[in-house]
């Protein structure tokens, strides 16, 4: 419920957790920016052919978190010109072709590096080794020059310290109170002294990798 919600703002004020969620709809976006005032917005895989919502999102000016799961590079350079033209025309009618100017230009560009982050995402619960595909990190980065992530649906604590090797600024990892609970996500997420677990593991992987200085 909506009092839930301010329950929880509430107790990561009080943890000093920046609080976020995600909108599947317009009237969840407009909850979560006017009456919660997230200061960043996740856009999930589902979303990211949803040209009008895309639009909606980058029309708050909030910073973007875009996931990728089961996308191909040109549905997220879609999503990314759609994004650009929202941010830089608050109230523009949209054409096709002032959406893909914007994103070529380098006012474009600029916004996108400042405003957005990528993750890459297996969309599968829990996700095989196999189908994970973490090299599609180093391809999201030379093609669009963004900063990166990656959504980690795998067991464990190996693949997300593997993406911070890789250049992933933003892991998404999910938490349950019981790997039993019945619904999609449990199995492929950490109890909480596992997750603690996970947080200290790529604390860890951060300070290994060191600096480029040999």
């Amino acid at each position: 419920s909506k009092s839930d919600y301010d329950s929880i703002l509430v107790r990561c004020t009080e943890k000093n957790i920046k609080f976020m969620s995600t909108a599947f709809d317009s009237e969840s976006l407009k909850f979560l920016t006017q009456q919660l005032k997230v200061e960043i917005l996740k856009v999930p895989s589902g979303e990211i052919t949803n040209g009008p919502f895309l639009l909606e999102h980058a029309r708050t000016g909030l910073d973007l978190i875009l996931s990728s799961g089961m996308s191909s590079i040109k549905e997220v350079e879609n999503a990314l010109a759609f994004i650009c033209f929202g941010y830089l025309n608050p109230k523009k009618e949209v054409n096709t072709e002032d959406v893909f100017r914007c994103y070529h230009s380098e006012e474009g560009k600029s916004i996108l590096r400042n405003k957005v982050v990528i993750l890459h995402c297996t969309s599968q619960y829990p996700a095989p080794l196999h189908d994970i595909n973490l090299n599609a990190l180093k391809t999201l980065k030379t093609k669009f020059g963004l900063r990166i992530g990656y959504s980690d649906h795998s067991l464990g604590f190996l693949v997300s310290s593997n993406a911070i090797s890789l250049g992933a600024e933003v892991i998404e990892k999910h938490i349950t109170l019981d790997n039993s609970l019945p619904g999609p996500d449990h199995s492929a997420s950490l109890e909480p002294n596992e997750f603690k677990d996970f947080v200290d593991v790529i604390r860890k992987t951060e300070i290994l990798l060191g600096n480029c200085i040999k």
